[in-house]
């Protein structure tokens, strides 16, 4: 069944669009949700790279650890925790 044509002129309809509120409640939340998944998206951006690096750096630390502890590298337990505080602190 097709729908009936308004009778309106659409000039009136136009204008009533323009003046009717209902649903801008709606097209509100739209727009503040959009706005908070855009500041997620530039906050994840943002903060990637500096992730990325300091757990690179972490996994680098956490090798010389084990090859200092690892093996027979020599010298005493200060030695070998100097040595580990060095090479990380260099990263």
């Amino acid at each position: 069944m097709p729908l009936p044509l308004p009778s309106e002129s659409p000039r009136a309809l136009l204008a009533r669009f323009l003046t009717d509120t209902s649903g801008a409640v709606v097209t509100d939340w739209v727009v503040l949700t959009a706005a908070i998944a855009g500041i997620g998206v530039a906050v994840v951006t943002i903060t990637n790279v500096g992730v990325e690096r300091s757990s690179s750096n972490i996994q680098k630390c956490l090798e010389i650890q084990g090859d200092k502890w690892g093996g027979t590298n020599g010298g005493d337990y200060g030695q070998r925790l100097e040595s580990i505080q060095n090479e990380c602190g260099a990263l």
